[in-house]
């Protein structure tokens, strides 16, 4: 709510879902960017009976000439709908708007209530659409710039499992393997960095690591930096690089060799992976190809 004075905060956004059980607004501005959203084809709906204590206690919705019995009564007023005692359903210019008489919780308190949630979000999704049904599925699965995150329910429409193909590092392996398919099952979930999405690739660079990453040095031949992490942890890194590396050197501050080091080449995706103790005055890393 505190992003809805930014433009595209809702621009990509059919169907909101709210409620004042909780959390309560902090100025009237985010009620004027959503009265506009739905006059504009947005579809809310909004959940709760407004009888919490936190509702009448001194805020700008009963102050200063305000005399709201609740915030939502203001978000009504701005959408010119009279606050409803049942659930209703409201035209507003292009949009829609839901309110549902019950707070969140007793959609899952009260036996079966889910089902009349759900159906309610797939008539207000159906009618932001016009022609789109609503689609259900097992998992639920966010892009982050590189990164995949999925999680697999196991109590749901079915028990398939999500598949995620691409050039990809399993950030929840220690090792960090690079897999062009990962299958998160039923119950699990995974964390994968997808390196067919790095903008430079020509860029020498540490993909994922168990530290905290200074003092990168690139030259034309070579490639170097500083790992910092705790004591008695291992560290376990990818690092991006234009070929297999000749020479591998890893060394402590003061320029003691560790000989231990773990090192594999992935020739695919063109990254090294590295293996070594930590340690927090840091680990110099010295690659040259």
């Amino acid at each position: 709510m505190e992003n809805l004075e930014y433009e595209n905060t809702l621009k990509d956004i059919r169907v909101l879902i709210m409620s004042y059980s909780n959390m309560k607004p902090l100025t009237t501005e985010s009620h004027k960017h959503l009265s506009n959203w739905v006059k504009n084809g947005g579809v809310l709906i909004y959940c709760g009976k407004d009888d919490d204590p936190y509702q009448t206690v001194m805020e700008w919705w009963n102050t200063n000439g305000n005399s709201f019995e609740a915030p939502s009564e203001h978000l009504f007023s701005l959408l010119h709908i009279t606050s409803p005692l049942k659930n209703e359903k409201f035209n507003v210019e292009k949009g829609v708007v839901y309110v549902v008489k019950q707070n969140p919780k007793e959609f899952v308190l009260q036996e079966n209530a889910d089902q009349h949630y759900v159906d309610l979000v797939k008539d207000a999704w159906e009618n932001a659409t016009k022609s789109e049904k609503l689609q259900f599925g097992n998992y639920l699965f966010l892009q982050r710039g590189p990164y995949d995150i999925v999680s697999v329910m196991d109590e749901s429409v079915s028990n398939e499992a999500f598949s995620v193909n691409g050039t990809l590092i399993d950030l929840y392996d220690p090792k960090l393997p690079v897999l062009s398919e990962k299958m998160v099952q039923p119950g699990t979930q995974a964390l994968l960095y997808n390196i067919d999405r790095i903008v430079n690739k020509k860029q020498p660079q540490v993909l994922a690591t168990a530290a905290r990453i200074t003092d990168e040095k690139l030259n034309k031949k070579s490639y170097s930096f500083i790992a910092k992490s705790p004591v008695n942890t291992t560290n376990s890194m990818r690092i991006l690089l234009p070929q297999n590396p000749k020479q591998i050197l890893v060394k402590t501050i003061k320029g003691v060799e560790l000989t231990e080091v773990d090192s594999s080449w992935d020739e695919n995706s063109k990254t090294l992976y590295l293996g070594f103790e930590n340690s927090p005055d840091g680990i110099e890393i010295n690659l040259n190809w």
